[in-house]
């Protein structure tokens, strides 16, 4: 075989076995021999890779094996398949709020509204029940007046844990119609004490219980919506003593 003829030989072998199986083509027998006959190459390869990689930049020699992305022995990422990025917060909703943060206020219009006034009601009840201790001249008037004192303070504690939660900012000053009241049984002292006092308790719990009834008839929130019907019973048993209180005085 002519040197020309081992030439052409070793290029089509290399072509067919590709840069990986040169290796293996180093090993049959008599390979070795045509490679030193042909170009000298020693046993290590390196001029069977040299003679490769001048093989593989010729534009008429075919290119390297296409990798079949079908095949499932190949490890990888299929050229179709798209970048998928990462999700670490799988399964929560964009607008959920993680741990620690505060969900927006969700109170309707009715429930925000029913807190508030609730919390002047109860403000004005123990205000005057104060005044009533210190002013009344009867003893049920007093005591009354301390009753109003008690049960409205643990109401008040109740609403601004309610309120917090709902995140709702209680008034701190009482309303400027509940302050001129506040004003002006302050200026009055004994019997005429006594009397503008139940009849301020008649308007306010009259009041308070329509406030309590429409919530706890028509209110959104439930926690809200059960506390107004919790504290209804106790509105109307003081609606009930004050104007008892007004009948007995009332007598001859």
């Amino acid at each position: 075989m002519t040197s020309l003829n081992r030439k052409s030989l070793f290029k089509k072998l290399v072509t067919v076995a590709g840069i990986a199986g040169i290796s293996s083509l180093i090993a049959v027998p008599g390979f070795a021999e045509l490679n030193r006959q042909t170009h000298g190459f020693n046993q290590s390869g390196d001029r069977v890779f040299d003679l490769a990689d001048n093989d593989l930049n010729d534009p008429n020699s075919p290119g390297p094996p296409v990798t079949d992305p079908n095949n499932n022995n190949n490890p990888g990422r299929s050229p179709n398949t798209p970048n998928t990025p990462t999700n670490n917060n799988s399964g929560r909703s964009p607008n959920t709020p993680t741990s620690g943060e505060t969900a927006p206020n969700s109170l309707s219009s009715r429930d925000k509204n029913f807190v508030l006034q609730a919390a002047q009601t109860g403000m004005l009840e123990v205000q005057l029940g104060k005044l009533a201790v210190e002013r009344g001249s009867s003893a049920r008037v007093k005591e009354y007046g301390q009753e109003m004192v008690n049960e409205h303070t643990q109401a008040n504690q109740e609403l601004m844990q309610l309120a917090m939660q709902k995140g709702v900012e209680l008034p701190t000053e009482m309303s400027s119609q509940n302050k001129a009241l506040t004003d002006r049984l302050s200026g009055l002292s004994g019997t005429s004490f006594d009397k503008a006092y139940k009849q301020a308790m008649i308007e306010s719990h009259n009041q308070a219980i329509a406030l309590f009834q429409a919530q706890s008839q028509q209110g959104q929130d439930p926690e809200l919506k059960g506390w107004a019907t919790k504290l209804l019973p106790n509105l109307q048993a003081h609606l009930q003593m004050v104007n008892q209180m007004l009948a007995d005085t009332n007598q001859p």
